[in-house]
């Protein structure tokens, strides 16, 4: 509620509210620039707001997915990284990378070697490990080859929590997003409905048919309160 963010002059967020509640799927939209990695960011608390407050439910354990994944040590192997990172044997270890398509001699490639998409899937392993509730996404499809889009998609559609994603891709955001939330001079106007009625309704809107979303506006509060509970 009321976050403000800015970089240097930039005003990034301004006085932004924006609510998820239990299995929602929202997808944020924005052009480039407009604060949708930096709202994702100071949600999982990797940026502080300058003004404003975050509350996380009690009961959330959410997982967190970037543009661009890393990991601590590279140069293991798949394999390697998931026995140190989930301190499992390796016959569980191979059973669960047969899950998300590591299979046979792949277990062997070492992470520093893996296509963005092979990163994204052996990120995604882990964090499906720690039975969280909620999945953050930022560009999830980028970078990604296509089977491992298709892995992506049918493991959302597998996944029966809370999902927040910031994605350009028309597809990936119709068939996964129940609600848009569009970013617009570092606020929300929220969509209640697909991809397909936040196009219908933005077209009306640009007729001077439908008035545009309106929100309650809510003062920035001096005093930052920032309750990250999970």
């Amino acid at each position: 509620r009321g976050l403000c963010k800015n970089y240097g002059d930039k005003k990034v967020l301004d006085n932004m509210d924006f609510l998820v509640q239990k299995d929602e799927r929202v997808a944020i939209l924005g052009d480039n620039g407009s604060g949708k990695s930096t709202l994702i960011k100071i949600i999982i608390g990797e940026e502080q707001p300058d003004e404003g407050v975050i509350k996380v439910g009690d009961s959330v354990k959410y997982a967190y997915l970037p543009q661009i994944v890393t990991f601590e040590n590279p140069k293991l192997s798949i394999l390697e990284t998931i026995i140190q990172t989930l301190k499992l044997q390796e016959g569980p270890a191979r059973n669960l990378l047969a899950k998300y398509k590591f299979r046979q001699e792949d277990v062997y490639k070492t992470v520093e070697n893996l296509s963005g998409g092979e990163k994204s899937r052996l990120r995604l392993c882990i964090m499906m490990q720690k039975d969280v509730n909620l999945l953050m996404l930022d560009e999830p499809t980028n970078h990604l080859d296509i089977d491992s889009r298709e892995w992506l998609e049918s493991a959302l559609e597998d996944f029966t929590g809370t999902l927040v994603f910031v994605s350009h891709d028309r597809y990936f955001i119709n068939k996964f997003g129940s609600r848009i939330s569009e970013m617009i001079d570092g606020r929300i106007e929220d969509y209640f409905g697909d991809y397909e009625y936040y196009k219908e309704r933005k077209a009306l809107e640009r007729q001077n048919t439908l008035p545009p979303v309106k929100k309650e506006k809510i003062k920035c509060e001096k005093a930052i309160t920032i309750d990250k509970k999970a």
